[in-house]
């Protein structure tokens, strides 16, 4: 294309070469997004949406949950991903509210096995209004559960757990011992860091102790 000068400016999309973008291994590395890219270093990083369903296939309520991937590191024509965090919609979240019932919300902080730091949003609808001190018994409970299960897992058994129905079937069938409850779920979850798990780092300490 000719400018005022007689120069040619130079066409940006062709300079773009296009990868395939697959989700974590727990996902058998599946394809998610074909997407353009300038360079790898301005695309690492980069996130990625898709729903539960469009890996799974087998629960049309999986369209409700939508993953987000972040691009880690790209191999030729190949990106791979890390699991940044999943949330249930917003539509999907407003159709559980009823009149007459309460909606319980608990947020905290859990670190896997191996070292995976993730705020966890749990949501409970309950069958009736329930009074201050329920609330309180249910995010007890809540918060029970996942201190017990979520420092077992690993980050791949983390995934399956949270966008799968274990951990919320485990939450929901001690909610249920409290109060009638609609749905329980952990309805959204974000990655905030990795850092090394205690056990490894108390085998570093022992180490250096040794090497010195």
């Amino acid at each position: 294309m000719p400018t005022k000068k007689g120069g040619k400016v130079r066409d940006k999309w062709r300079d773009k070469r296009w990868v395939v973008v697959h989700a974590p291994s727990v996902f058998a590395n599946q394809p998610i997004a074909y997407i353009p890219i300038t360079d790898e270093k301005h695309a690492i990083g980069r996130v990625i949406e898709c729903t539960l369903f469009d890996l799974w296939h087998t629960d049309p309520q999986q369209h409700a949950i939508k993953l987000y991937f972040q691009i880690e590191r790209i191999e030729g024509d190949d990106a791979y991903t890390y699991l940044k965090g999943h949330e249930y919609t917003k539509e999907f979240i407003k159709s559980m509210v009823r009149r007459g019932s309460s909606m319980v919300n608990f947020i905290k902080d859990y670190t896997t096995a191996d070292g995976y730091t993730f705020r966890i949003y749990t949501i409970a609808f309950t069958q009736k209004k329930v009074n201050t001190s329920k609330k309180h018994d249910i995010r007890k409970v809540m918060d029970e559960v996942l201190s017990r299960e979520v420092p077992m897992l690993n980050i791949d058994q983390f995934i399956q757990a949270v966008v799968g129905p274990k951990l919320n079937a485990d939450i929901h069938s001690r909610v249920k011992d409290i109060i009638n409850v609609r749905f329980v779920a952990v309805w959204k979850t974000k990655l905030l860091g990795k850092k090394q798990p205690i056990i490894q780092v108390q085998q570093e300490q022992q180490a250096q102790t040794l090497d010195v």
